[in-house]
């Protein structure tokens, strides 16, 4: 139907009725309800570092002045960054923004260190300089958030708290409130995992300052250091159990540092769970032994932690349940190290050959997947994914999720 005379066309852009309408905080909440059949549309966390760090988190490493929690920084974000394993747990690759908000002017040594040490660039991380001020009186905040949206990181890393917050109350709650809400501004703008460096209070374990720091936390990492042996606690975790305790070593390379294992011994690089299969090896061999007296000779820690390593063994098919009337032993299949120390298996032809791994390793000759141009192959006695040399990526590891281009992935893929 055409308009009247002498009026213009109709255009439907100008029917305000047809136009959306925006929804109301009220209707934004029941559209977000969910019941209980819901609650699984929720995503699980996703790992960066096994066990340790979660994309879309917030995470604080705290330590005392000189107890190296920067190195423990710099050493993780380095590792997710290259897709190397991070001190043999499995890591997803992804990029890196790292705010040096002090310790300008050492950073480049602690790089180049750490270069050295693992023979490679520490590409994809962007260097930021600049103590960026998160109050929100400064207005800067906002635009490293629009950065970080560019960038799109895996990690952001804010070293240190004290630098970013300068002229805020470290012990009052409103303003550590508020340098909760902007690191959670920057975490939904990029789903990073953000990742805090902050001292920790001189009197006491806790982290510096006001309680609400802790209470936002995803994930705590308590660093201490007794001459060159530094111990990372996990203190705090929301997405996982808290980690065991791992202590390695800081060794002088050129004109800094790098973190490495605390001893020569090679089960020192082990995830923990199969360092406790090879203590167990070394004691009751593939004996059935109960978990009583497992507990009492292996000292792994916690009761948690050892039904934790039992249940990752028992995942890797390492070990099994025995029965016996009505009692229940555990049986350890095979020494874990020649497991872990035999020859990796090599993608020669992505499209059709593999070499073929040494014969006590007995191994499939038929790969079980084939994604991203690599062939994965686990053990029919373990069903373990062992090492694969990726040729041209990406590749997901089926067991761990770990997502990598162009580098080993190990045997040792569960983590700890």
């Amino acid at each position: 139907m055409g308009a009247p005379p002498g009026e213009p066309p109709f255009d439907p852009a100008w029917d305000l009725t047809q136009q959306p309408v925006e929804q109301s905080p009220l209707d934004r909440m029941r559209a977000a309800l969910l019941d209980s059949a819901g609650l699984d549309s929720i995503p699980a966390a996703e790992p960066l570092i096994s066990g340790l760090l979660y994309r879309n988190a917030l995470t604080w490493v705290v330590g005392k002045s000189g107890h190296g929690k920067s190195f423990v920084a710099l050493d993780m974000a380095g590792c997710i960054a290259t897709g190397q394993p991070w001190q043999d747990h499995a890591v997803t690759q992804g990029p890196v923004l790292y705010v040096i908000a002090e310790g300008v002017t050492g950073i480049r040594q602690r790089v180049r260190a750490w270069e050295e040490s693992y023979g490679r660039r520490m590409a994809d991380v962007q260097w930021l300089p600049m103590a960026v001020q998160a109050s929100k009186d400064r207005g800067e905040w906002r635009h490293l958030i629009a950065l970080a949206a560019e960038l799109e990181p895996e990690l952001i890393v804010i070293d240190t708290q004290a630098r970013v917050t300068v002229g805020m109350e470290e012990n009052a709650a409103k303003d550590m409130g508020e340098f909760v809400d902007q690191l959670e501004k920057l975490r939904a703008a990029t789903d990073a995992c953000v990742y805090v460096v902050h001292h920790q209070g001189r009197n006491g374990d806790h982290m510096r300052g006001s309680s609400s720091l802790d209470g936002a936390a995803d994930t705590v990492l308590q660093v201490s250091k007794d001459d060159d042996l530094v111990t990372i606690k996990n203190t705090k975790s929301k997405n996982s159990d808290e980690h065991e305790d791992i202590t390695l070593r800081l060794s002088p390379l050129g004109k800094s540092a790098v973190l490495t294992t605390a001893d020569g011994n090679p089960r020192a690089g082990l995830p923990a769970a199969l360092r406790t299969a090879t203590a167990w090896w070394d004691l009751f061999r593939d004996d059935d032994v109960s978990t009583s007296k497992l507990m009492g000779a292996l000292e792994v820690g916690t009761d948690r932690t050892f039904f934790r390593h039992l249940r990752q063994l028992q995942d890797q098919g390492l070990i099994g349940k025995i029965e016996h009337g009505q009692s229940s032993y555990y049986r350890l299949y095979k020494d874990p190290m020649t497991v872990v120390s035999a020859d990796p298996v090599s993608v020669v032809d992505v499209s059709t050959q593999v070499t073929v791994p040494p014969p006590d390793r007995r191994m499939t000759d038929t790969p079980l997947s084939k994604g991203g141009g690599v062939s994965v192959m686990s053990t029919p006695e373990t069903d373990m994914t062992v090492s694969v040399v990726v040729q041209d990526g990406p590749y997901t590891c089926p067991e761990c999720g770990w997502g990598t281009d162009s580098v080993a992935h190990s045997i040792q893929c569960q983590g700890a």
